[in-house]
């Protein structure tokens, strides 16, 4: 009975102290399709349109995989995080489309009270403050050009052990002038090796001209008819693309789910016809066209 009573009075400390990160399920994409989280936290996926699952491809050791039907208006499935490391999920009706992942960490005698990101004349100026610290080594910069491939770029020393407020900051002034997102996560790294990641923080760069597409591909389009698009979004919203032919004539029109940031969409060509076409995408005001062959 008190085995029982502990493992309960664990699991009420660990969802009632969670944070709860909502994941949309839509138009062949999870979004935020990475995250940072901590042991405890509550991974929340929610459909927004289509018919989809989540599933897990891989997770660390002491973690329960999972598999979850996605496929009714308003569905959502919940998952409790239990166990550092990193895991990856799919949608299992579209394996090649559609893939997000998260990281676990633990939690390290380090109170991390803000990190923010801001532009500071195209550059990326990072600050954060730690309110205490016990054993800490140093803090690791990451940075990302598509929110799910983090390189460490910089190592800023931390104090180690300290009661007192402390402030930091790094400024990254290696963003081309083209870039407009850019994704950044702080590693807080103690003299033990263990690692504590912060949320994942967008950048904008207002210097940067306001682009839709990153990149279409691949163009020609293959046999399969799979489009896979790169596109830049200043806030939620839809990105209308229309298909049209030589002769002006309308052949296709969809709308692709947007969040802030990046996004990773997808139009089926499968049924058009093998030829040149226009691609033409509207968002937030903004237009833009691309030609493209089908074979």
């Amino acid at each position: 009975m008190k085995k029982i009573l502990l493992l309960l009075s664990c699991f009420f400390y660990l969802t009632t102290h969670a944070t709860v990160w909502n994941v949309t399920v839509q138009d062949f994409q999870f979004s935020p399709a990475n995250l940072n989280v901590k042991v405890g936290d509550v991974i929340h996926w929610k459909l927004v349109g289509g018919f989809h699952t989540t599933s897990s491809l891989s997770v660390p050791a002491g973690a329960a995989s999972w598999d979850a039907d996605l496929t009714t208006p308003g569905a959502f499935f919940d998952y409790i995080v239990t166990a550092t490391g990193s895991y990856s999920y799919q949608c299992d009706f579209h394996p090649t489309l559609m893939q997000g992942s998260f990281t676990a960490t633990s939690v390290t005698p380090v109170t991390l009270s803000g990190f923010n990101v801001s532009d500071k004349n195209g550059k990326a100026e990072l600050a954060w403050t730690t309110l205490t610290e016990l054993n800490a080594n140093y803090f690791s910069i990451r940075k990302s050009m598509d929110g799910s491939n983090f390189k460490e770029i910089a190592k800023v020393p931390a104090a180690g052990n300290s009661s007192l407020k402390k402030n930091y900051s790094f400024t990254d002034d290696e963003i081309s002038s083209t870039t407009r997102y850019v994704y950044y996560a702080l590693a807080t790294v103690d003299r033990d090796g263990k690692i504590q990641l912060s949320p994942i923080k967008l950048f904008k760069n207002k210097q940067a001209r306001s682009k839709i597409i990153v990149s279409l591909s691949p163009n020609p389009i293959s046999d399969m008819g799979h489009l896979m698009i790169k596109f830049n979004a200043d806030k939620p919203g839809q990105m209308n693309a229309k298909l049209i032919d030589d002769q002006g004539k309308l052949i296709m029109e969809t709308n692709l789910a947007a969040a802030q940031g990046i996004n990773n969409g997808h139009i089926h060509l499968g049924v058009v016809a093998k030829g040149t076409y226009t691609l033409q995408f509207s968002l937030e005001g903004i237009s833009e066209s691309y030609r493209i062959i089908r074979n």
